[in-house]
């Protein structure tokens, strides 16, 4: 039997070091896996479940198997998933509460009791602490699977009793090949607009589950509507056009959520330009074209660049802090040299 993890796109030496705990019994009784959203970080945990409950003579988790489906279909009794109550933006001591009384109940099919635990980044530094009673001395048939986008929003002293596993970023090519494979939206796709096809893949910026999302129409068509709205900002500012200038403002509206949204894109485009005027190579969030966006780059000054980008950034910060809405982005304009 050979530990594998085939499923998982990509994260060679993440499924190495996960492969080696398992086959050489020195699995932790905690990891951390990290990663943003739509990386895959529930699906390599189901994975990791799977592989220690699969009964293939041959390469798991075989995803064939009774205990694999059982896993992967969410009905088996010894993985729970722990997550967010309704309505809330942390996770406080009661849930951890909850997960220590539960864990003195022994796994029922299988071997190990996994606890897949969600939004540990937004854990409580109280739940945290509580948490660790259950991180110092779980039951021998636990194991807890911590999924966050960045480990070091986690206490050090959790971060210091499970090893982190953080999920590689995926090229477009990966990406690609995954969702056409799996998804029939994405071959349709592709073949009746191609151009929108690969938006969406660069778009994903590595993440499968990204992608499958921007496969659905409505998040599709936000995708392009705010990359429409960031393309109409920056030819801005290479021609400034006084009362194009001045209906920015009503261009991006009044949703506090929806201009941090736009203006966010803009910045992505911007760093773009900033990250080739210092490596040819380098990996571009915005722009699918590279000699585009050579090209582009080659008509600002670094200096000139730093300082957009340093007004988008600034404003977007004031707007999370609840700045009003117009005079921030007018505020903007402003240290961008825009008026």
């Amino acid at each position: 039997m050979s530990v594998d993890f085939k499923s998982i796109v990509g994260n060679a030496e993440l499924k190495k070091r996960m492969s080696r705990d398992i086959s050489d019994g020195t699995l932790s009784h905690a990891y951390i896996i990290e990663g943003p959203k739509g990386s895959g970080r529930h699906t390599f945990a189901y994975n990791v479940a799977a592989a220690l409950a699969c009964t293939s003579n041959d390469s798991v988790p075989c995803g064939k198997c009774r205990n694999c489906q059982r896993i992967f279909s969410g009905k088996s009794p010894d993985v729970i998933t722990v997550g967010l109550e309704e309505d809330k933006v942390t996770m406080g001591v009661e849930t951890v509460r909850e997960v220590r009384d539960s864990m003195v109940m022994a796994p029922s099919d299988f071997d190990y009791k996994v606890y897949v635990i969600e939004n540990t980044d937004v854990m409580t530094p109280q739940a945290q602490n509580a948490f660790l009673l259950s991180l110092e001395e779980p039951p021998q048939y636990v194991l807890f699977l911590l999924l966050c986008e960045n480990s070091t929003s986690l206490l050090e002293t959790v971060r210091s009793r499970a090893p982190s596993l953080r999920l590689e970023h995926l090229d477009d090519a990966e990406v690609e090949d995954y969702v056409i494979d799996h998804d029939a939206r994405a071959t349709l796709l592709e073949t009746e607009d191609e151009e929108v096809f690969k938006t969406i893949i660069h778009a994903a910026d590595g993440r499968i589950g990204r992608a499958l999302e921007l496969l659905d129409e409505r998040p599709r068509r936000a995708l392009l509507e705010e990359r429409q709205i960031a393309q109409k900002i920056l030819s801005l500012f290479l021609s400034p056009n006084r009362a194009e200038v001045l209906g920015i403002a009503s261009t991006l509206g009044n949703k506090r959520v929806d201009v941090i949204r736009y203006l966010t894109v803009v910045e992505y485009a911007i760093r773009d330009l900033i990250v080739l005027k210092k490596a040819e190579n380098a990996h571009l969030c915005f722009y699918l074209d590279k000699e585009e966006a050579q090209e582009l780059s080659t008509r600002f000054t670094s200096v000139s660049l730093m300082s957009i980008y340093d007004a988008i950034s600034d404003a977007i910060l004031d707007l999370e802090a609840n700045a009003n809405v117009k005079l921030t982005v007018l505020n903007m304009m402003q240290k961008a040299g825009l008026i």
